[in-house]
């Protein structure tokens, strides 16, 4: 499948169970507003605005427009994703990423209320850290989401599927009940993961009871991304996922019976 899914790096770790397991790279397309701005990511710069990065660390932007502004962003990017970063450090278009940070810098010169300012010492330096939401304390139901996923990872690695679909089905629920603003993606993501154990574990089991629930998994994924994501009907991963029901509806489908 092209891409990867929705995750919260540094709340759920990697979350795409597909394919192969543990943290990918993704691809970063980095726009400005206005355009004309010198990009780098992670001190890199790109002929046509696009970084490969990783999901699992935090990806450091910064754009300079040539009458001197800069914009310094702190992103913890879930899958192939779009950032438009503005110059004035409003946020802008963001898709497939968090922004943990953002540092715009003062305006060239010293600051109209104060004609003999200084520059900002800070412009450059170390980004704010992140929000509570994204850095949850031991109580909030993110942090609980957290264990649970990693247990239900590890158990996927063993292939123990019934155990990684009772941690992901209690992580899914605690993050149901989470205010955390990140919470309908990685409910998504969750919630593609399940989706993904199902199937898989009708290989060990195979009770046609785990495939309906794998196309009903999916079926949520596609309207919870739908609910959140702009276009997301002309994504290609809306078509793999549309491909993945076809597929099971098939498994699903009454076998002719040979005749005698």
């Amino acid at each position: 499948m092209s891409g990867t899914r929705s995750a919260i790096a540094s709340t759920l770790g990697c979350l795409t169970l597909a394919a192969t397991l543990g943290c990918a790279r993704n691809v970063i397309r980095v726009d400005t507003e206005p355009a004309g701005a010198e990009v780098t990511v992670n001190g890199e710069t790109s002929r046509d605005q696009r970084w490969s990065v990783s999901d699992d660390d935090p990806t450091a932007l910064r754009a300079k427009w040539p009458d001197g502004r800069e914009v310094a962003a702190q992103v913890y990017v879930d899958r192939d994703a779009k950032i438009t970063l503005r110059r004035d450090g409003e946020p802008g278009q963001v898709v497939g990423a968090r922004v943990v940070g953002m540092a715009p810098s003062p305006p060239p010169g010293p600051a109209p209320t104060d004609p003999g300012a200084a520059p900002n010492p800070e412009l450059g330096g170390p980004l704010p850290p992140p929000p509570s939401t994204i850095t949850p304390g031991p109580g909030d139901p993110m942090a609980k989401a957290r264990k649970l996923y990693d247990e239900g990872q590890k158990a996927y690695e063993l292939t123990d599927f019934d155990v990684a679909i009772q941690k992901f089905r209690a992580a899914y629920e605690l993050i149901r009940s989470s205010n955390d603003p990140a919470a309908p993606e990685v409910l998504g993501a969750v919630i593609f993961n399940l989706a993904v154990v199902y199937e898989r574990s009708y290989e060990v089991t195979p009770d046609p009871e785990r495939l309906r629930r794998a196309r009903v998994m999916y079926r949520q994924y596609d309207e919870q991304m739908a609910s959140i994501q702009a276009n997301w009907a002309k994504s290609s991963e809306h078509a793999d996922v549309l491909a993945r029901i076809r597929a099971l509806e098939a498994r699903l489908a009454p076998q002719p019976q040979p005749q005698k």
